[in-house]
């Protein structure tokens, strides 16, 4: 019998990477049971209460295409019809772990099968842990979603460059009957598959389809480069995925007059490049200093992998150049060159992952200098995956470097056999294995160390939250549903609208709510004044002893109200101080010290 293959240990470490990110992604799930939301989530939570046509009407006024609010709503109706006492709250939660598995699958699969075990697993336990990323898997907001579909939109690019670049030329130059449904499947299915996921991020977000866009880029420079041929098929994707996307072009004209009109974002300056860093690398240790050094850290090592990768792979050096006879391509020496081929690949490819996350940068700033300020750091996040990805790539390539000069030694047998210079060949291009392989290894160690943290912040931070919602929740039950709601904040009024009775009249104080987030929800009145209040506690008095007057403040701003209403005779009582996922605010029972109305 034969002896079972033993793993190597970068096979050990990246099985490892990928029982931490099944586990962290099991620990988010269980996180999803729970109902706190913020006034972002109660779009996606409000939308999905509506049908499908008034789903997609709200999403044209909004500022997002409706792919997200559509995946959501199906899954949550699907939840319903078999548990009909199911909520909306958790089924949207887990919505968004969803595509954190299907690309764990993508990872023991294709990329596994492309640059083996340790980079899936690196790329598996990044997309889940590092900086910024975790909350992404609970959070009710389509930010994983567009992260899944622009990453494998690129990887399915790279298997569409593979399939037709390397396609084998017939000696007729043509492939007939099987053989030749066996060369053209391949490409076709790769191409098919790039026009949906591209689609699929387009109608999710509009920086996903930016970050799509880099990936065609991609593609077309390496045809270009590679096979012109195929340029003919690069037209072709664009051109279906063009048509994809015009019956959405009207409602993203009417948003972009919106956007020009008004907008809610703030100019960026040259110190927002250096946000973008913060925003991908700084971890979430306790210590403010040290953050910023790893953070530092963690860039100057995500650059130093991919361009000791790149350089060296890409650009090529010394022996790359070996001229080989017709007869030695046929030979067992084509090896060489088809390994080296492999490595440029990977080098483009790596190069081409970081691109992606730069281009959607450069877009961003590009349009909010040219248009209007329209680019927050969360809108790298769709990119974040390809970017992660090259890094992977890049760690995992430099972890197995002694097979680099194991190559080399091979390419300077070929080129100088026989020649006294071949240890001078050797010395020149042969690679520092092991410095190599230790800086990588520390590297990725220093990841590990960084995600494991930054998921921990993250679990404390949302269990945390699941604590006080409870406290929260009993603390809402308190007001019924005949009574009267004021607040001085309209997120806060919105959010907690929904966890109200319906039938609860809700006010803001001297402001005017969003207009979209009322016609999705429930409307919202303004009070202008303390007589206004005063009518509301008479009617109170008069329709029942069991109607009663609230204000649910929020910021400092909440003590000056207090106090104007006291020094005008009312009677504020505070019940409370509650967290609602990120808003605190306090609950005051209103009554009024003029007893004779």
């Amino acid at each position: 019998m034969e002896k079972k293959a033993k793993f190597s240990g970068r096979e050990i470490a990246g099985f490892i990477l990928l029982g931490l990110s099944l586990f962290m992604l099991g620990r988010s799930v269980m996180l999803c049971f729970s109902n706190d939301i913020w006034y972002d989530e109660l779009f996606t939570v409000g939308m999905v209460e509506h049908s499908y046509g008034e789903l997609v009407r709200f999403t044209a006024a909004d500022v997002h295409p409706p792919l997200y609010y559509c995946i959501v709503k199906l899954f949550v109706d699907l939840c319903k019809l078999i548990m009909p006492e199911a909520g909306t709250v958790i089924p949207a939660k887990i919505v968004s772990v969803m595509p954190y598995f299907i690309l764990m699958f993508y990872s023991v699969t294709l990329i596994r099968k492309r640059s083996g075990m340790l980079t899936a697993g690196l790329f598996s336990f990044c997309i889940v842990a590092m900086p910024q990323l975790s909350a992404y898997t609970v959070e009710m907001r389509m930010y994983g979603w567009a992260l899944f579909f622009v990453t494998a939109a690129f990887l399915h690019a790279r298997e569409l460059i593979l399939s037709y670049v390397n396609r084998e030329p017939k000696p007729n130059g043509y492939a007939v009957g099987e053989a030749a449904g066996r060369q053209v499947w391949p490409y076709l299915l790769n191409a098919a598959a790039l026009v949906l996921y591209g689609l699929a991020a387009a109608y999710t977000q509009y920086f996903a389809c930016a970050a799509v866009g880099m990936v065609y880029l991609y593609v077309l420079i390496v045809l270009i480069l590679q096979k012109r041929s195929g340029i003919r098929l690069w037209f072709f994707c664009v051109g279906v995925s063009a048509a994809g996307y015009v019956p959405w072009l009207f409602a993203l004209a009417g948003q972009l007059r919106a956007v020009g009109e008004n907008y809610w974002i703030l100019p960026l300056t040259w110190r927002s490049l250096g946000g973008c860093v913060k925003f991908l690398m700084k971890p979430a240790f306790h210590s403010e200093g040290l953050n910023v050094v790893l953070a530092v850290v963690l860039f100057c090592g995500c650059g130093a992998s991919v361009s000791y990768v790149v350089v060296r792979d890409l650009l090529g050096r010394g022996c790359s150049g070996l001229e080989m006879t017709k007869d030695d391509k046929l030979s067992h020496n084509s090896r060489v060159l088809d390994i080296q081929a492999q490595e440029k690949e990977k080098a483009v490819f790596v190069l081409a992952g970081i691109g992606v996350l730069a281009g959607v940068v450069v877009f961003g700033f590009a349009a909010s200098i040219l248009f209007r300020p329209v680019f927050v750091y969360r809108y790298m996040i769709p990119a974040a995956g390809c970017f992660w990805l090259s890094v992977a790539m890049a760690v995992g390539e430099l972890c197995k470097s002694k097979r680099f000069a194991e190559l080399d030694d091979e390419l300077c047998k070929l080129e100088m056999s026989g020649k006294p210079d071949y240890e001078l060949c050797k010395l020149k291009n042969g690679r520092p294995a092991a410095v190599t392989r230790t800086a990588a290894c520390t590297f990725l160690i220093l990841l590990v160390i960084i995600g494991l943290r930054d998921y921990r912040a993250f679990m404390g931070e949302e269990e945390y939250k699941v604590v006080c919602m409870r406290e929260t929740q009993t603390a809402l039950s308190l007001i019924g549903p005949e009574d009267d709601i004021l607040y001085n904040f309209d997120q806060v009024q919105a959010v907690t609208g929904y966890f109200l009775p319906q039938t609860a009249k809700r006010y803001l104080w001297r402001v005017e709510g969003e207009k979209l987030i009322q016609e999705i929800t429930s409307p919202c009145g303004t009070v202008e004044d303390v007589d206004q209040i005063r009518t509301l506690l008479r009617t109170a008095k008069e329709e029942g002893e069991y109607k009663d007057v609230w204000f649910i403040g929020s910021f400092n701003s909440r003590e000056d109200i207090v106090k104007e209403w006291q020094d005008a005779g009312l009677e504020v009582e505070q019940m409370g101080s509650f967290l609602l996922e990120r808003y605190w605010f306090n609950l005051y029972k209103i009554s009024d010290s003029d007893h004779t109305i």
